[in-house]
């Protein structure tokens, strides 16, 4: 079964329903004994309300917390669907063939599988191989468990207490994260939460599909350390697009794995984290830096609201708050709403006197008739057009009346429009837990620290409006075969100069100067006078990839005896091949082209010329790609103001820019499987249209 087929609507919740969601659990180690983990792992499982048939696994007691126990998992009355193995690392590969040889479906594994003196290949491999041949679901190893609030069933060793079931599924392969989020904050509503481990039969693309088959799933949170399922992952995450479910995720792990290898500025610059980038721009994923943002941004997502278009609308109890949360929403980018006439003038007759009938609204005053002020204005707000969604800035801490009647006041708001209607404490930090469990579960969510909600409002409004975007429509490739003889070169291996560079990415639309090739003195002369001075002069010499590392570019030749004499320069050198190109203007970018080893082809757009080591100005997206797409990539780049024209020059063409990209997204889609990378810098950006200056194509069988 391919990844593909097992990310498929209700395969995966069949495949894992005896891990997930078993009718029958033995505790492998289960004991009496205060402190121990098996003794944890049986009380958790009793705790969570567990429906199913429950069998302790110990030869040393009849009978462990109640509950029946017997020498092995083969003394058990029937094979168990899942067995929790609590033992020491020792005694995991036994128990795990003792699990195959009883018929046993799954296991979970706390385990850490690491064996001082092990051989290769060490017990993980061997466990991954065990599974693959029997068939055995494992959850872990090196995991601390997962929690099915839908089915009753707690596995782990720590006590959860009473957390609240909810319509997130969080996936971590961070065990502190896990207990965090499992265990931090009542208000956190999960229906499921997986520490996935070492991931050695089940995979976060698994667990990821088999909620997307849930009913209560209306959110998911990833904090991922890689992805060992590639294919699966994106086949879940289009599901996840498809069925309107967010995705929220922390990636962690931003290191440059390629960097070394890569032959081209767009490899050396990609490194590891480009490809997730990318995958997430394609998918919606919003992507978050901590989990105090990962939590915010999935608890506000879950609102089956979408905040897609206008702006916030906001009442605060006060004006230095007001300050605080204007000049954070600046930095993040998260507009707030300019409000109509009638809004203005709803506000002017609720306010007290001395306060402004603007958004957003300090609307404390006396804190006279609190709620009904509050009320009035949130209204007022919600009802508004240029509003996109409500929130009450406020440090609600604890039973009193008007804490009661602000969150009443958001309540009727709430009632009142179909818009997101939230609630965000100015201090991050679980005050009044009751009320506030009390209010999300009416729909309402709670957020804490006025950052995490401006930052959970920016994602949920950059998802609504991904959600809006139209399908892609990427350019056509060329004719089929001008694909089949490119196909062919690539196929060779070898690298391509940067004449034969440029013929590639002209066939694919993407235009040059114009340029010849010459041989020596005489021909270099003929050359620019068909392209016409001024010109650039580059060496063409084999096997020089990066020209500027060997003073092999000279630009701005007026004329003939300037180039003369800079051919001489260069021949003497270099060698006597060069190519002679007419010189453009334009604002400097990059496009690259890298093939990420689990992703396939990933695309870059960026500042270009000597910028593009120097600044961190860059994104990346997966093929197919078109304009619109593209332009919104565009968009992000602290670079893209000077596509607008500064100090009197005019515009440039940055349709045309979102054309180029698009283009090269489609050579991805075309020839992704033979490329290893393309880099094209600078890519010059002008008043009408684009022009690449040098480019560099290399095979992936390169070297």
């Amino acid at each position: 079964m391919t990844a593909t087929e097992r990310m498929a609507p209700g395969v995966a919740r069949a495949r894992l329903q005896p891990l997930l969601a078993p009718w029958s659990v033995a505790v492998v180690g289960a004991s009496p004994r205060e402190g121990s983990f098996g003794r944890a792992a049986l009380a958790e499982v009793v705790a969570g309300g567990f429906g199913g048939t429950l069998w302790a696994v110990n030869p040393n007691y009849p009978n462990v917390l109640g509950t029946p126990c017997f020498p092995s998992l083969a003394n058990l009355p029937a094979p168990p669907d899942l067995a929790i193995i609590v033992v020491a690392n020792a005694a995991v590969e036994d128990t795990v063939d003792q699990s195959v040889a009883a018929g046993v479906k799954a296991v979970a594994i706390f385990a850490s599988c690491y064996l001082p003196g092990d051989t290769e290949p060490r017990l993980p491999e061997r466990l991954r191989t065990k599974a693959q041949a029997s068939g055995l679901l494992i959850c872990g190893a090196n995991c601390l468990g997962f929690h099915n609030r839908d089915h009753g069933l707690r596995v782990g060793v720590f006590e959860a207490g009473s957390p609240c079931k909810g319509p997130i599924t969080v996936i971590s392969h961070s065990g502190s994260a896990y207990l965090s989020m499992l265990m931090g904050d009542p208000r956190f509503g999960c229906n499921l939460i997986v520490s996935a481990g070492q991931e050695l039969a089940v995979t976060a693309a698994d667990y990821l599909a088999y909620t997307l088959d849930s009913p209560t799933t209306r959110a998911v949170a990833l904090f991922l350390e890689t992805a060992r399922d590639p294919e699966g992952l994106r086949a879940g995450l289009a599901r996840a697009i498809a069925q309107d479910v967010p995705v929220v995720a922390l990636k962690v792990g931003r290191t440059e794995r390629s960097a070394r290898l890569a032959q081209t500025h767009s490899g050396a610059l990609a490194g590891n984290d480009a490809a997730y980038e990318a995958l997430f721009e394609h998918y919606g994923v919003r992507r978050v830096e901590s989990v105090d943002e990962l939590t915010a941004t999935a608890q506000l997502m879950a609102s089956p609201r979408r905040f897609v278009g206008g702006g916030l609308g906001a009442v605060l109890d006060s004006g230095g708050q007001r300050g605080m949360m204007l000049d954070l929403s600046a930095r993040i980018g998260l507009p707030i709403a300019e409000i109509g006439e009638a809004t203005r003038q709803r506000l002017a007759d609720v306010l007290e006197y001395g306060l402004e009938p603007v958004n957003p609204v300090d609307a404390w005053g006396t804190g006279h008739n609190a709620g009904i002020v509050f009320g009035e204005s949130l209204t007022a707000l919600a009802a508004d057009p240029n509003v996109g969604a409500v929130a009450l800035f406020s440090d609600i801490i604890g039973t009193d009346p008007i804490s009661r009647a602000f969150y009443d006041a958001l309540l009727r708001t709430h009632a009142a429009t179909a818009k997101p209607v939230l609630s965000i404490l100015n201090w991050s930090r679980v005050q009044n837990t009751t009320l506030h469990v009390e209010v999300i579960k009416r729909g309402l969510p709670v957020l804490d620290g006025v950052q995490n909600g401006l930052m959970a409002l920016r994602h949920a409004r950059a998802y609504g409006q991904f959600r809006a975007l139209p399908p892609p429509t990427p350019p056509a490739a060329p004719a089929s075969e001008i694909v089949a003889r490119w196909r062919a070169r690539l196929g060779s291996g070898q690298v391509f100069d940067e004449a034969e560079s440029l013929n590639l990415l002209a066939d694919f639309h993407i235009a040059a100067p114009a340029w010849r090739l010459a041989e020596n003195r005489e021909t270099a002369l003929a050359a620019a006078a068909a392209v016409g001075f001024p010109v650039a002069l580059k060496t063409a010499a084999p096997g020089i990839q990066h020209k500027s590392d060997v003073d092999g570019v000279r630009l701005g030749l007026k004329d003939k005896a300037a180039l003369g004499a800079a051919y001489d320069d260069l021949a003497g050198r270099l060698g006597p091949r060069v190519l002679v190109m007419a010189m453009a203007t334009g604002v400097e970018m990059a496009l690259g082209l890298v093939h990420d080893p689990q992703f396939g082809p990933v695309v870059m757009v960026g500042a270009g010329g000597v910028l593009v080591e120097v600044l961190d100005d860059r994104r990346f997206l997966l093929p197919p790609i078109d304009t619109l797409r593209a332009d919104r990539a565009v968009a992000e780049l602290r670079v893209a103001s000077l596509l607008a024209g500064v100090r009197g020059r005019p515009a440039a063409d940055r349709r045309a820019l979102a054309e180029a990209i698009a283009r090269l997204g489609t050579l991805a889609t075309t020839l992704g499987d033979v490329l290893a990378e393309v880099d094209v810098n600078p890519l010059l950006v002008g008043p009408s249209g684009t022009l690449a200056v040098d480019a560099l194509v290399v095979p992936r069988q390169a070297g």
